[in-house]
């Protein structure tokens, strides 16, 4: 049943042009760090200690969560109170620190507070006496009404373009989180006459893309599943994570069942990981429990994923407790968000009643080298025989197991399979496989790369691993003039005249890299001045 679940999948991606080639995003997500009360000082510092120290394992992306924004349905109006020199000085320091920056939005609601409801109701979906339709109230404080946005209206639609425009344009803003499209999915009244909830959806989603050009990332959040595919880059796929590990336990059996979704619907979003105590609880009857075991298994659960791999953590405690920071820069679960594949759950549809959901996955990452990861979700510990041969790994073949997470864990190999005998409760154990009868590789990697330039000219280089080949983890370049770049897809220019040699390494997850090396002859000369008869007005393309 996982072959037809891929099949499935990747019919989606065939047919409804699935927009799956972006990077993974690896970075910091402040939802599970502050939940609404973030402030402008907290997200400073966190950037700060993110650039300082994360930014070169790979962990680039910074998303602020909500809290920022006046109100919902206004998301260009900072909120002072929190954010008293706005998001631009915010966003533009982030960036300076050489980070991407992320907001988060709920693109269809609409709350009593907010401008198009002062000025607009005409904008909001309603019903048949033409009143707009209530869905709710915002963190059930009773004075925020929440409303559906008509995203058929002429109106409406251009005011989400100058949103979205000025989210991209004047922040800086490079990933945007669209969050409770499931609550705002409702049946009313529109603009267009006999457009159903998920129409509406899918042309709110088109205006927005086109809004912000197709460089942007789109994240859906509270959605449903299919019908945004085409338009976002990244999908959520689980329940909320948070400081605890019964939360990761829920967000686990979502994880595990949209394994397929990954890079055929979207990259998969599992929300992210949590592995600091905390004294912010999103609900009031929660409690921070977070041992080391429940700490590895959210950090696990979201690298399973093979999608986007978020901090959910004060990133400055963080830095002060060694043994959860030692797992966020662990190398290993690193590199199984970079390779970018799902884990398998193994069990989805066969899990030991016991277990009570699946807990077993299984990656092979190359010809040499695979990841089994099995999770305790019980209170009793566990034990469980995998049989290599059941993991689909060649036999006779002689075989190396180490614990990812504790090096000096003893993993049982033996009678061709991996023994796992009395598994803590609540616990993970991830386990890398290496079969020695096949040699550590370098990646294969296919580049394009001009042989000739102008001066000031802009060029572009590009590098990818052979797929089914060694996966490549990392990408960097010495542009031969005292320049560098960290990413498969580079542009840049040359000012002078020249012989130059490109040189690019890739790392691979065998842990052996490859090189290359380009010439590139640059000719011409800069000019003083240009010719004022040349000049053109720059136009705004419509779709950036």
């Amino acid at each position: 049943y996982h072959n037809q679940l891929l099949a499935y999948g990747d019919a989606v991606r065939r047919l409804h042009h699935a927009r799956v080639s972006s990077e993974t995003p690896i970075g910091w997500w402040r939802w599970t760090v502050y939940y609404g009360a973030i402030n402008e000082g907290e997200v400073l510092a966190n950037g700060d200690w993110q650039a300082q120290h994360l930014k070169s394992l790979g962990y680039r992306y910074f998303q602020i969560d909500e809290g920022y924004q006046y109100a919902r349905g206004e998301y260009t109006t900072p909120n002072a109170t929190q954010f008293p020199d706005g998001l631009r000085f915010v966003g533009h320091h982030l960036i300076g620190e050489g980070l991407t920056f992320g907001v988060w939005t709920a693109p269809f609601e609409v709350t009593s507070r907010a401008w198009i409801y002062e000025h607009h109701k005409d904008w909001l979906v309603h019903n048949a006496k033409g009143d707009p339709i209530p869905i709710g109230d915002v963190w059930h404080q009773k004075t925020d009404v929440l409303y559906a946005l008509d995203t058929t209206h002429p109106g409406a639609q251009e005011y989400m373009r100058d949103t979205y425009r000025t989210l991209v344009r004047e922040w800086g803003v490079r990933f945007i989180k669209l969050d409770f499209m499931d609550t705002t999915a409702i049946e009313g009244y529109h603009y267009r006459p006999n457009t159903t909830a998920l129409e509406a959806q899918r042309i709110g989603l088109q205006v927005i893309r086109d809004a912000v050009g197709e460089e942007v990332s789109l994240d859906k959040d509270g959605s449903p599943m299919l019908n945004p595919v085409g338009l976002v880059d990244t999908g959520r796929i689980s329940a909320d994570t948070g400081h605890s590990f019964e939360r990761t336990k829920n967000a686990a059996s979502g994880i595990a069942a949209r394994f397929y979704m990954q890079r055929n619907f979207f990259v998969n979003d599992p929300d992210a990981f949590n592995v600091t105590p905390t004294h912010l609880m999103e609900r009031a009857n929660e409690r921070s429990s977070i041992s080391l075991g429940a700490a590895e298994a959210s950090i696990a659960l979201s690298a399973v994923s093979g999608g986007m791999y978020e901090i959910g953590d004060d990133m400055p405690v963080l830095g002060s407790e060694k043994d959860r920071l030692a797992l966020v820069e662990n190398r290993e679960l690193l590199n199984m968000a970079k390779v970018g594949r799902a884990s398998t759950p193994l069990d989805l549809m066969t899990y030991e009643p016991e277990d009570g959901q699946p807990s077993t996955f299984f990656i092979r990452e190359d010809q040499r080298q695979a990841i089994l990861t099995v999770f305790n979700w019980t209170n009793t510990t566990r034990s469980h025989t995998l049989r290599l041969a059941d993991l689909g790994l060649p036999a006779g073949h002689m075989f190396a197991a180490t614990d990812v997470l504790n090096q000096n864990e003893t993993v049982t190999l033996e009678g061709g399979a991996v023994r796992l005998k009395n598994q803590p409760p609540q616990s993970v154990r991830v386990i890398k496989l290496i079969d020695k009868s096949v040699a550590e590789a370098a990646p294969t990697v296919t580049t394009q790369a001009p042989a000739a330039a102008n001066t000031g000219e802009m060029i572009n280089l590009s590098a990818q691993a052979e797929a089914g080949g060694v996966p490549a983890v990392a990408y960097h370049w010495d542009l031969g003039d005292g320049t560098s770049a960290d990413s498969p897809k580079v542009h840049h220019a040359y000012t002078n005249a020249g012989e130059f040699t490109i040189r690019l390494i890739v790392d691979g997850v065998d842990g052996v890299p490859a090189h290359k090396n380009f010439s590139l002859k640059v000719t011409g000369n800069l000019r003083a001045h240009s010719n004022l008869v040349d000049n053109r007005r720059f136009v705004e393309p419509t779709d950036r």
